[in-house]
């Protein structure tokens, strides 16, 4: 296993594809569940470590490939949440390089959100609130409304669970969420929700409803 990591290791120092592409095809199915695992754990930290490697690894297929494979092969959590840094530098590129919007929100729908404020990773609920708006707004992008609808619900459900909405309009300063939503950035997402809401149900002809989203938004 050692030989492989290293091997790993080296490569991506050098940015040899084709030599990961064969570690992660030929050699990869003579491993067992646990050291595929760890071997893939092993090739995302050090990928995202490299000062190098990224972001011009993304337009190799056989790069694409290997991240495929790692990405469906890993242990429940990865040093430093990795693998989730991962996935949104691929979404970054997916959007503002390849424009190939589908296929970074299914990306981006990926990443690992947990409520546990322990686990590495914790996300606060308006963080994950931005990531289903952002997947919801790629799926709108190429007219895939189902999609887009099943994003902004998951949105919706955070915003109504944590109570962001109803902090937003409290004039009351002892508000158990006064710190969470008193600020731009809150307030920036919710409106992008609002706005992709209404888009979704604009989309799927409920004119009515997307109109007073649309007054609400005004």
């Amino acid at each position: 296993m050692e030989a492989h990591t290293q091997s790993v290791t080296a490569a991506i120092q050098s940015s040899d594809y084709a030599r990961l592409s064969i570690i992660f095809t030929l050699q990869w199915q003579s491993l067992g569940q646990g050291e595929q695992r760890a071997l893939a754990s092993h090739f995302i930290k050090t990928a995202i470590s490299s000062p190098t490697f990224f972001p011009a690894a993304f337009a190799s297929p056989q790069i694409m490939e290997v991240i495929h494979t790692t990405l469906n092969h890993l242990p429940p959590s990865v040093e430093n949440a990795a693998d989730n840094i991962l996935r949104q530098k691929i979404f970054d590129y997916k959007v503002n390089e390849e424009e190939d919007y589908s296929t970074a929100a299914r990306i981006l729908s990926g990443l690992k959100m947990e409520e546990n404020e322990e686990s590495m990773y914790y996300m606060p609920p308006i963080e994950r609130c931005d990531v289903f708006v952002k997947v919801a707004e790629c799926y709108l992008e190429e007219d895939l409304t189902v999609e887009a609808e099943g994003a902004v619900s998951k949105a919706g459900t955070i915003i109504e669970a944590s109570g962001i909405m109803s902090s937003m309009t409290s004039n009351n300063s002892d508000n158990e969420n006064e710190e969470v939503v008193k600020d731009e950035r809150t307030i920036t997402i919710i409106l992008r929700y609002k706005s992709t809401h209404a888009r979704v149900l604009d989309a799927n002809r409920k004119f009515l409803q997307a109109a007073v989203k649309y007054h609400d938004l005004s």
